[in-house]
């Protein structure tokens, strides 16, 4: 790769090391920590994304055992490369871990895997910064009112990082006030750190070999007349949020979901009591659409322009087309095309297909279903495992009975078909193209084109005789 902020410099090779074989006790959760969301994307994915962002050589994550299937719960197979710690015995024996299962690099960049608020930018001035000053070791600190319980940067007299002093070991006098402290973002030399993190003693504390003891270490093979070889990198003080628990997933997950508000608040979507909406930091909102309070916007959904959707509207997964309004319903996996309107109380569930100019009632329940153009669909119908023609009317009441306790069965219904309120269609049925039931009717036998059928069972009647 090359640095993005200099096309001229040699390039280097780098490989990032995402260090997630903690097992995370702390969140009490039968769940690895990394897989836990913030923002509707799992930890770890969200530092390996900013990873890729630099466009590195190789990206190896460091695995506890049980989560050796990692790319494929991410749906990223192909895109990361793991290594598995059997016995977690600290950061630095990660880092090395990491180094001996990728080919060899220049650069080794040392991510922790629960850092959910790192970018792609932080990590390439991080590596921008090794680069054009050849430190041996960069670190990526941040400026906090106090050190609480994270490492601080310590500096001589000259302003050089010498440490990382850790709250168990240091003078609590100097921990008080803006104190500068170690996110655990670390830029490394390769070779250097291979060498230099199996001579690392055994830190009494926490019985770990600890990956910050690599800056004293640097920092005490500095040769005079020679470039400081330890820098440290001021970074945004949200980076340093790690998960450790659930409370601080959550206060990750607030700062993540206000940035996407004001983002798409600033790319033109509308919001009335925007603290009161949550978005998926995977979702996508066209220009002029308006979302109403307590709106839920979840997972793969795409909203088109123009649109209005609350208020408590909740769409995971979904595909919406331009000027569509749904109101207080939910929506799962489906696709829904312009000018629709739906609800409110409705519930549309996965695979349904939504045509244009199509209405959907109150309380109305959709599954795999597929309704062309213009259709009308009641209030209080269900309508499971369906396609339903252009410009049909499916009154109030209507069920499609797609279940015979084995197996779940198909309706067709064609186009300009009028079905009658209370209408029970029992699968597998059709309903050819212009037919009609009466209310009330249980269709068990197909509707030839142009009938009424009414009654139970639905038969035939004559049709009227034009004056």
């Amino acid at each position: 790769m090359t640095s993005q902020s200099d096309e001229h410099r040699q390039p280097v090779s780098v490989a990032v090391a995402v260090l997630a074989a903690g097992h995370g006790t702390r969140m009490k959760s039968a769940h690895p920590k990394h897989v836990h969301p913030v923002a509707g994307i799992p930890i770890v994915e969200r530092i390996v994304r900013a990873a890729q962002h630099i466009d590195p050589d190789h990206i190896c994550v460091v695995v506890s055992p049980t989560m050796t299937d990692l790319p494929s719960r991410l749906r990223m197979d192909g895109e990361f490369g793991t290594t598995v710690m059997e016995v977690p015995t600290g950061t630095a024996h990660a880092v090395l871990a990491a180094i001996e299962a990728v080919p060899e690099v220049d650069y080794i960049i040392s991510l922790l895997g629960d850092n959910p608020l790192l970018t792609g930018e932080t990590i390439q001035d991080l590596l921008d910064r090794a680069i054009t000053t050849d430190a041996t070791v960069t670190v990526l600190s941040c400026i906090l009112p106090d050190a609480e319980k994270y490492g601080r940067i310590d500096r001589n007299d000259d302003g050089n990082v010498t440490s990382i002093v850790e709250a168990k070991n240091d003078d609590p006098a100097k921990r008080v006030g803006e104190t500068e402290i170690n996110s655990g973002i670390m830029v490394l030399k390769r070779d250097w750190a291979l060498k230099a993190i199996p001579t690392l003693a055994l830190d009494p504390g926490v019985g770990e070999y600890i990956l910050t003891d690599l800056v004293s270490l640097a920092a005490s093979e500095h040769q005079e007349g020679e470039p400081w070889p330890v820098q440290a990198v001021p970074g945004d003080i949200n980076v340093s949020v790690g998960i450790n628990h659930r409370v601080q997933q959550a206060e990750a997950d607030a700062i993540v979901r206000k940035q996407m508000r004001e983002k798409h608040m600033l790319d033109g979507v509308s919001m009335v009591g925007p603290e009161t909406i949550f978005i998926d930091e995977s979702v996508e909102i066209g220009q002029d659409t308006t979302l109403l309070p307590g709106t839920i916007l979840m997972g793969k959904t795409t909203i088109g322009t123009g649109c209005t959707v609350g208020p408590y509207a909740v769409l995971t997964d979904v595909t919406v087309g331009d000027n569509v309004t749904i109101r207080n319903s939910t929506v799962e996996s489906s696709t829904i095309c312009s000018n629709t309107d739906v609800g409110p109380y409705a519930h549309i569930r996965g695979e349904s297909h939504i045509g244009e100019h199509v209405h959907i009632g109150s309380y109305a329940e959709l599954k795999n279903a597929r309704l062309d153009n213009g259709v009308k669909s009641g209030h209080f119908s269900y309508l499971g495992d369906v396609h339903i023609g252009e410009n049909t009317n499916i009154g109030a009441g209507t069920i499609t009975a797609n279940f015979d306790g084995v197996n779940k069965n198909h309706t067709e219904i064609g186009k300009d078909v009028f079905i009658g309120s209370d209408t029970i269609l029992v699968a597998p049925v059709e309903v050819e193209e212009g037919a009609r039931t009466g209310a009330g009717s249980v269709v068990t036998k197909p509707v030839m084109s142009g009938q009424t059928v009414v009654g139970v069972p639905a038969r035939p009647i004559a049709p009227r005789i034009k004056e």
